[in-house]
């Protein structure tokens, strides 16, 4: 390039010397360069009214402040739990305690596949749960996604986690029960 904002091209037909050219117009040329108008109580600054975001939280704002540490602690523990027992190392019934009816049919569901093993007579790879995830949906709901290894291979999970209205069973014989809500995990899909 040279200093007079021109661009040198090899002269292809003679194939000596350089030829001169302009450089071609790479961005749009301006609408306007008016600036624009102000309007009374606003200045060239101001934005007109348009719907504005809420402030994004100052760097190092504590997070814990805005999330219910219970829900991530209650999501680990059941996805670990539905994981060992698609693995047939825990009984079906205990997901009875972390998750919706349909979520055991569904789980149940799996456990009559056949269990596909890379050798006979060796188990297959266990799963584990490797991270965890959680966006909030609402005050009582989050959606989890997470990711475990079997074997070589990374897997992905997709849930649901929710606080639910459960009975509580009175803990002396005869006494009342209670409703309280407890989170529960209402919908998940693995890949």
């Amino acid at each position: 390039m040279t200093d007079t904002g021109r661009i040198a091209v090899r002269d292809r037909e003679v194939g000596t010397g350089w030829l001169i050219g302009p450089i071609p117009q790479c961005e749009p040329e301006p609408l306007s360069v008016s600036p624009p108008p102000v309007h009374a109580g606003r200045t060239n600054t101001d934005r007109p009214s348009t719907p504005r975001r809420p402030p994004a939280p100052p760097v190092g704002a504590p997070v814990a402040d805005r999330v219910d540490p219970s829900a991530r602690t209650f999501a680990v523990s059941a996805l670990t739990r539905v994981l060992e027992v698609i693995d047939r190392r825990r009984p079906v019934a205990h997901l009875a305690a972390v998750a919706a009816p349909h979520i055991i049919d569904q789980v149940t569901a799996l456990m009559h596949r056949p269990v596909p093993t890379s050798a006979p007579g060796r188990r297959p790879p266990t799963a584990s749960l490797l991270r965890v995830h959680l966006q909030w949906s609402g005050p009582d709901a989050a959606e989890v996604t997470a990711s475990y290894a079997r074997g070589d291979r990374v897997h992905a999970v997709a849930a649901r986690v929710q606080r639910v209205p459960t009975r509580i069973r009175p803990s002396v014989p005869g006494g009342p029960r209670t409703t309280e809500l407890r989170w529960t995990l209402v919908n998940i899909t693995t890949v």
